[in-house]
């Protein structure tokens, strides 16, 4: 049987409570006992020992706040959650012929991208975070997993496309250093149409596994590639796209060719030296 952290935590605590019960009666029924006692010695040791009984029902209680609270964070420190499962490509293409260009260019003018493309909230979720909303450098998400299933809540294949029709689709990860109350949002987008978003405060343990769905009507989903993000606040952490095929198993989209530029010879510049004197 497998059982999470977080499990295994709540199992401690119910026992802990049990026993701080059952001690706390002892402990009643003891003083009852020692007060009902006419000799002396025997009555103070049975009001000692249920003394002794209360104390340590109130230690136990105290240690099962201590391990509700830091119980988590402790372990995964140690023992942090697996990532999820890297594919493992089964073709590798091999070139045949192998061209050794003959002359060498130098490079002139070095291009530097301008912008840098980093995913960010749409308004109208950004109008609902009631979080702290700074930059977050602590919690760490895993590349997206997507497929139309899951075992037990985690997504354990990777599919890349899908064929119409589908119906629900989920966006799993693997996640670590997450601060409950902290608020997430998992947003999916058809090129710049958000198609499903949620949002909402954190209240899972600190790491381990999540997933992300959507359902829609299957007329809604039409070919074409797809894009899930991830945001905790309004931090973003990790995407994925993959694609849907349409009954004619295309996209949908036409493919942009890009013609290849020549590359440009610079002509050698000859410096004359002045004959000896």
């Amino acid at each position: 049987m497998n059982i999470d952290v977080a499990t295994t935590i709540k199992v401690i605590m119910v026992f802990m409570v049990i026993t701080a019960f059952i001690s706390l009666l002892m402990a009643i029924k003891s003083i009852k006992a020692g007060r009902k006692l006419l000799f002396y010695q025997k009555r103070q040791v049975l009001i000692y020992r249920g003394w002794r009984l209360v104390l340590f029902a109130f230690l136990i209680v105290g240690a099962g706040l201590a391990i509700s609270r830091f119980g988590e964070p402790v372990v995964y420190r140690y023992f942090p959650p697996s990532p999820t499962i890297t594919l493992t490509p089964t073709v590798t293409a091999t070139p045949t012929i192998t061209l050794t260009p003959s002359m060498t260019f130098t490079p002139t003018i070095t291009l530097t991208l301008s912008q840098t493309y980093t995913p960010s909230l749409p308004d109208f979720i950004q109008e609902t975070v009631q979080t702290p909303i700074g930059p977050d450098v602590s919690a760490i998400f895993s590349p997206l997993s997507f497929a139309d299933t899951t075992d037990n809540g985690v997504v354990t294949e990777n599919f890349t496309e899908f064929s119409l029709p589908v119906s629900t689709l989920f966006g799993g990860f693997s996640y670590d250093r997450m601060v409950v109350g902290v608020q997430w949002t998992a947003v999916w987008l058809y090129g710049e149409e958000v198609i499903c978003s949620e949002t909402k405060a954190w209240d899972y343990a600190p790491g381990g596994y999540g997933y992300t769905d959507c359902t829609r009507p299957v007329e809604d989903w039409r070919p074409g590639k797809y894009e899930v993000q991830i945001f905790v606040g309004q931090t973003w952490k990790t995407s994925g796209t993959f694609l849907i095929l349409g009954e004619d198993g295309l996209t949908g989209e036409t493919p942009t060719v890009s013609a290849p530029q020549e590359p440009v010879v610079e002509e050698p510049t000859l410096t004359q030296s002045p004959p000896p004197g």
